[in-house]
């Protein structure tokens, strides 16, 4: 169920029909390689959701992207909005889910640079007495056995990390009409492999990524296809579907929020 397709009439039976769950799935403007689409984590994340709420049913708020892409300033198309911006932007439309009458929150991402910004964004809430459940999670982070059965079934062990064979093929599945694969140049996938005694330490800066993919491309997709895709796109939403069930089972987390609630000072 689209949020944005519902009309105000129906949108109580809705959120009942949901279990109160709504799910906001999260990309962002970005590069991907000189052949995917800018909104190619927007477009991942949405149809994934819709997909896996077809089959456990929930309502999926319209996409969104305003996420952390600070390391992509460099390159055209991004909107990089401000970290400040980008917490206090989100705050207000879970507050506004709430307010319709949900009481857990999905933040689904399909985008990687989300990985720190949104256990941050969660970990905020018990400091500002929200009623509602907040959970986040990464579309892309998928158990070993989910990624052998992709890897078995399409033939590939190689994923590639950004606009690499997973990713080009999802969109030649969803959105074939914006591949140019005319335009890839592999070579700018290549790692450079800067700060390389940083990250062999385990020390992380805000410029990791910058310095092995200034490109922002990062993998082969010359092997990618639209039959992939849709392979992927199977597996994955069968995943979603199974989080979104998870979401539904849980009894403990309002007893929780209200215990903590109660009890901080």
């Amino acid at each position: 169920m689209l949020w944005e397709e519902l009309s105000s009439k129906n949108f109580e039976a809705c959120v009942s029909k949901s279990e109160g769950v709504c799910v906001l799935p999260m990309g962002v403007l970005e590069k991907h390689g000189d052949h995917l689409p800018l909104g190619t984590d927007m477009y991942i994340a949405t149809e994934i959701a819709k997909a896996a709420s077809a089959i456990s049913p929930v309502v999926v708020f319209p996409y969104y992207f305003l996420g952390q892409i600070s390391e992509a300033r460099q390159v055209k198309g991004t909107i990089a909005a401000s970290h400040r911006l980008i917490m206090d932007a989100l705050l207000e439309m879970c507050d506004e889910i709430y307010r319709n009458g949900f009481t857990k929150i999905l933040l689904l991402s399909g985008h990687g640079g989300n990985m720190h910004f949104l256990p941050f964004f969660a970990q905020m809430y018990p400091g500002i007495n929200r009623p509602y459940a907040l959970y986040t999670h990464y579309i892309h982070d998928l158990p070993d056995e989910v990624y052998k059965e992709i890897e078995t079934r399409t033939g590939t062990g190689d994923m590639g990390m950004h606009a690499g064979f997973y990713e080009t093929s999802l969109i030649m599945h969803l959105r074939p009409a914006l591949v140019h694969m005319n335009e890839v140049n592999v070579k700018e996938s290549e790692s450079l492999n800067r700060l390389k005694g940083i990250k062999d330490a385990g020390i992380y800066t805000g410029y990791n990524w910058y310095a092995d993919f200034p490109y922002h491309f990062s993998g082969d997709p010359s092997l990618a296809s639209a039959e992939h895709g849709k392979v992927i796109f199977e597996v994955i939403s069968k995943k979603i579907a199974n989080v979104l069930n998870r979401i539904k089972e849980d009894n403990e987390s309002h007893s929780l929020i209200e215990e903590y609630n109660s009890s901080a000072f």
